[in-house]
């Protein structure tokens, strides 16, 4: 007797959402309504008659998310700005998997805890990530001299210093619970290599913690730009103008494109809440993928087998 499969709709949400937002990112480009660099002052529809931008979304077929103060399509902003968001929080995690999970595993095996090691871990975890970035980016952030490539590189390689011995003390905390089981102790036993036991038992009893955990440090990543948008330090670089002050994104990721519309809090709030419902649309796929992936692995590990 088979138990009857039930759907996991957090799962299939999720995966529909976190396909779109790749789609987007790859293809959205080629599909794009507009040039980045295009803009209006004046857009004359009719005969007669004429509007001023930002124009409302839902109206104009031409702009069917609206322009922001200075002409520009949303839509174009959003589909273009979509890669950075998605790639630099994908880069970000796949970082700090990597590099805490060879030290994860490493630390975790050991015979004797290296305590320097995880002091460096509890002092980190009391300081804000956002914080350091901040600090680092700020001097070269506005009106910056160097490519918005070289920013964004700099950003992953700060966050990636910062988070991954987070990641590393949950993997070692895990390993060292793997390694306490009785078949790790026959391994050692029969004569098993430390790489050997690490490659063909501890990894494949971490490899879903690990896929969850890739999952919610995307989440982390895009948190952290948001945060980082906040303080107009935008990923790619700030456009900084004076008289009056305005700051503009560069590669108009979506937690920059956030930043610079905050003006527009008190009106034509548009401009400011549809690039914000693209961007926490991007933080729910994530989360939700994470959820769903947990109650899978879990519900795989409770069903039973009839024989």
């Amino acid at each position: 007797m088979h138990e009857k499969r039930t759907w996991n709709p957090y799962l299939i949400i999720s995966v529909i959402m976190v396909f779109f937002l790749f789609a987007i990112s790859i293809v959205g480009p080629l599909f794009a309504p507009h040039k980045l660099t295009d803009s209006i002052t004046i857009y004359q529809y009719g005969e007669k008659n004429m509007a001023f931008p930002p124009l409302a979304p839902f109206t104009y077929k031409e702009y069917p998310l609206g322009t922001d103060k200075w002409g520009y399509d949303l839509l174009t902003l959003l589909i273009y700005g979509a890669k950075y968001t998605v790639f630099i929080s994908i880069s970000i995690a796949l970082l700090k998997i990597a590099l805490g999970l060879g030290i994860g595993l490493f630390t975790g095996i050991m015979k004797k805890r290296l305590h320097i090691w995880e002091s460096f871990e509890h002092s980190l975890s009391y300081i804000p990530s956002f914080l350091i970035i901040y600090f680092v980016l700020w001097p070269i952030s506005f009106n910056p001299t160097i490519k918005p490539i070289s920013l964004i590189v700099l950003f992953i390689i700060v966050s990636t210093i910062i988070g991954f011995p987070s990641v590393a003390a949950s993997i070692r905390e895990k390993t060292i619970q793997v390694y306490r089981l009785p078949f790790i102790e026959a391994a050692i036993t029969t004569g098993s290599s430390k790489w050997k036991i690490i490659k063909r038992h501890i990894i494949p009893h971490l490899i879903e913690d690990i896929v969850i955990l890739f999952v919610l440090e995307i989440v982390t990543a895009i948190t952290v730009m948001g945060q980082l948008a906040l303080f107009n330090i935008f990923i790619g670089g700030t456009k900084l103008e004076t008289s009056p002050t305005l700051y503009h994104s560069i590669t108009k990721e979506w937690a920059g494109l956030v930043g610079q519309a905050r003006d527009h809090l008190w009106g034509n709030q548009f401009v400011l809440f549809i690039p914000l419902v693209c961007l926490l649309f991007a933080i729910v796929s994530f989360q939700l993928l994470a959820v769903g992936l947990k109650k899978h692995y879990n519900r795989r590990y409770q069903t039973s087998q009839w024989i």
